[in-house]
């Protein structure tokens, strides 16, 4: 099973005196890409705690994606919510359901920019195509006074490397306490930077 450190600094944001501060690590470092569905998923009720750790495994489950569709997809099933707007029902899909066609749409345009994912993880670079550095594999994030939308809504931001500005994500704590992605457009669109081919004539 990876490992996953949560940075020691983390950002507390509230509104008001409502309810209690949410703790935001601002750092994620995950040792390594789970390879199965079933690693995903305890990684993702390790990790997925906070804001920034939903956000993470959005992106791990964008990267499998890349490399493995139909993986990619499962994952993806586990770090949505559950509330109607992002998943269907799916007999053959993890825990009975899958991506719905809006969501499915936007994975495809990672068909164009495969190399989108790489790009969250520190350490890469249009230089090199968003190479992915040698694991541990390390994402940072950002906020605004905007963040915390209510008690269970939060929004995040995630740097890239491809010269943009960070990109948002937003997340909802589920009964469970996991935090799932609600809201991920961004993050599969292309990059200002984009990577020269290599020609090979």
């Amino acid at each position: 099973m990876k490992k996953v450190i949560l940075a020691a600094a983390v950002v507390a944001l509230t509104i008001g005196l409502a309810f209690p501060a949410i703790q935001i690590p601002m750092k994620v470092t995950i040792d390594g890409l789970p390879s199965t569905i079933e690693e995903f998923v305890k990684m993702r009720d390790e990790i997925a705690l906070t804001p920034t750790g939903g956000a993470a495994m959005l992106v791990i489950a964008l990267l499998n994606y890349v490399k493995d569709e139909s993986l990619g997809l499962k994952c993806m099933t586990a770090i949505l919510v559950n509330d109607g707007s992002m998943l269907k029902d799916d007999a053959k899909g993890f825990g009975g359901k899958s991506p719905n066609g809006s969501v499915v749409y936007l994975m495809t345009q990672l068909a164009k920019y495969p190399y989108v994912p790489n790009s969250y993880i520190d350490g890469t670079s249009v230089d090199d195509s968003y190479a992915l550095p040698s694991a541990p594999y390390t994402l940072y994030f950002s906020t605004n006074k905007y963040s915390v939308i209510n008690e269970t809504t939060v929004k995040v931001f995630i740097p890239t490397s491809g010269g943009n500005m960070p990109r948002p994500v937003t997340l909802i704590k589920n009964d469970k306490g996991i935090w799932k992605v609600k809201e991920f457009s961004s993050l599969v669109i292309g990059l200002s930077k984009v990577p020269q081919k290599s020609d090979d004539l």
